[in-house]
């Protein structure tokens, strides 16, 4: 039995499962920690600037994943 191109590509919602564990990862509290730092990123505070671009790039991903075919 042989695969065609289909069986090599993971369905998307293996995509949004793995999506899901990234963002559990990026935003988890020993990882926000890191951030919790005095100073200024783009004029915010660095949790804040991580926070959003973070949210911003699962955001993005997320929209990747859902339209792509």
């Amino acid at each position: 039995m042989t695969a065609g191109p289909e069986a090599a590509k993971p369905p998307r919602r293996d995509r949004m499962v793995g999506l899901f564990l990234l963002a559990l990862v990026l935003f988890n509290p020993p990882l926000l920690r890191l951030f919790g730092v005095e100073g200024a990123l783009f004029g915010l505070p660095p949790l804040y600037a991580y926070i959003l671009i973070a949210w911003a790039a699962v955001i993005g991903l997320a929209a990747l994943v859902a339209e792509r075919r």
